[in-house]
């Protein structure tokens, strides 16, 4: 207890008797320090306020019907309810282990519900009827979700059950509490075992589905468990942080949309209302609808065979990948054997879900910094998150690549940190901590793998701290003195800049001299 507290306590223990109640004195009995405290008294509100403002004390009035006072100094807190009784308070409290209240003179300890046995026992339950008290502030339920993890505590089976049955009441609570509730049980140390808790709960499948869904899905030759249970794992596998925990939770959940497997589809091809058909199926794009329009337009009224991939939960739906020809097959759909179990653009999906989920929460309060910004953040981490892997795949198969590994290691650290106006150092620790905890979340690897990993991701690393050094390094008077000479001004000049700014930065020079520019110039007749 600091002094603040203390002169609180003082100022009103020469009044009347109070009470410190709730998870002050429950973490003083773990052995835990609390940063906050919460007092009881019989003192009527009006009085209380009048004893704090007379000692240069000046509490707000707070809550329901304004019923709490509360003082602030630092980042310490006093909150003061008056009460008829502590056994009465204790029955509207949440649960017994918060209804145990302290003498802060004789350090006695009245517990009307034996909330100081459950303490003992790890026992989670309520104070007096578990449907009323979750029916009065249905926040609860999250909590209980998280004092039994943070504690370690079993719920009680009845509390447990009530808590089921009361979840949807949790759609008449704002949700910014909803969210302040979840970032606690997200930052958890044992968060996972808070994910599960709240799966089996039900509080998934009633409030985001997406993630609820992913449970059985099959994934393919590079892991050993399905959707759900890498998404676990990757979860383990990140540090204690709200946008890390997030970006573990939602990077796979577009996999369920995109969950496919390769077959061949031969039919007369045509167009309807904009759509690719083949035989009764529809043909989408894996990389864009241009790509698939280029690839397969000509061949409208035409009988065509091509390999795809048959989306799982949407079945009347292929994913083109090529046209193929001198396969005698009948018209129709054939799953190919020992066809490829295919995932492609799910971390696209899964960006487009995530946005929607975002939209449900408030977690940008509760980002360090620009909470919006972060959020723009966590989008492009996810929707990146398979590239580390495919720009670095020659180094894990031990093939060679055209391209040097620090220029591909430049070129993805760029494309991750650079957002057109600033470079942001920590997108390429965010991406780098999933790419980590994503790869060791798959099969087992050998030590050669891990090796190469970790060479990697030092690359990866280095060469973001040097972009972030050098990118006002850049010689941009040899740069104005060359576009000058080649005429190039507002727009145009913009253009052939960023350009620059470009190739400098994957290729760390920023010495910029006639052969760098006459390159770049190149590149920016041709994007012309």
């Amino acid at each position: 207890m600091n002094v603040f507290q203390q002169k609180v306590i003082d100022s009103l223990a020469n009044h009347a008797h109070i009470w410190i109640v709730g998870g002050a004195v429950r973490d003083d009995i773990l052995g835990v320090e609390a940063k906050d405290i919460d007092l009881v008294t019989l003192l009527p509100a009006e009085r209380a306020e009048d004893i704090l403002s007379g000692a240069g004390l000046f509490p707000k009035k707070i809550g329901a019907n304004f019923a709490t006072l509360s003082l602030f100094e630092g980042d310490s807190r006093v909150d003061i309810v008056s009460i008829e009784s502590l056994e009465n308070d204790a029955q509207g409290r949440d649960f017994t282990i918060n209804a145990l209240y302290q003498d802060p003179i004789t350090k006695n300890i009245d517990d009307p519900l034996k909330g100081r046995k459950d303490l003992d026992d790890r026992i989670l339950r309520t104070c007096g009827d578990a449907s009323e008290r979750l029916k009065e502030d249905p926040v609860r339920i999250l909590r209980m979700v998280k004092f039994a993890v943070r504690y370690e505590m079993k719920i009680e089976q009845n509390t447990w059950e009530k808590a089921k049955e009361s979840l949807q009441l949790l759609t008449k609570v704002s949700r910014e509490r909803v969210t302040a509730e979840l970032v606690e049980i997200l930052i958890l140390e044992n968060a996972e075992k808070a994910i599960i808790m709240l799966e089996e709960l039900g509080y998934w499948s009633m409030y985001i589905p997406e993630l609820a869904r992913l449970k059985g899905i099959v994934q393919n030759q590079y892991h050993a468990l399905d959707v759900w249970d890498h998404t676990l794992a990757v979860f383990r596998n990140t540090p204690s942080d709200l946008f890390m925990r997030l970006a573990g939770l939602f990077h796979d959940i577009g996999k369920w949309e995109v969950a496919s497997r390769e077959c061949y589809v031969r039919g007369q091809l045509r167009l309807e209302e904009r759509d690719y058909r083949l035989d009764n199926y529809k043909l989408i794009s894996t990389r864009s609808d241009k790509e698939l329009d280029y690839k397969i337009k000509s061949f409208l009224g035409k009988d065509l065979t091509i390999l795809g991939a048959r989306l799982d939960n949407f079945p009347e739906t292929v994913q083109f990948k090529r046209i193929i020809y001198g396969q005698p097959l009948n018209h129709g759909l054939t799953i190919k054997e020992d066809g490829k179990r295919h995932f492609l653009n799910h971390e696209k999906s899964s960006t487009k879900l995530l946005a929607e989920i975002l939209k449900r929460y408030s977690f940008s309060m509760f980002f360090a910094g620009a909470g919006q910004r972060r959020e723009k953040d966590l989008l492009k981490i996810v929707d990146n998150h398979m590239r580390g892997t495919l720009t670095f795949m020659p180094e894990f198969r031990g093939e060679r690549s055209r391209q040097s590994l620090r220029d591909r290691a430049a070129e993805l650290s760029w494309h991750l940190c650079w957002d057109g106006r600033s470079f942001n150092l920590q997108n390429i620790h965010d991406f780098s901590l999933l790419w980590k905890a994503d790869f060791e979340a798959k099969k087992a690897h050998s030590d050669d793998e891990n090796k190469v990993f970790e060479k990697l991701f030092k690359e990866l690393i280095m060469v973001g701290i040097w972009q972030n050094d050098n990118l006002d390094m850049i010689d941009w008077d040899m740069f104005y003195k060359y576009a000058l000479e080649k005429g190039l001004k507002n727009q145009l000049l913009g253009i052939f800049k960023e350009i620059v700014q470009t190739k400098a930065m994957i290729e760390m020079n920023v010495k910029l001299d006639n052969i760098f520019l006459d390159k770049a110039y190149r590149t920016y007749k041709e994007k012309l």
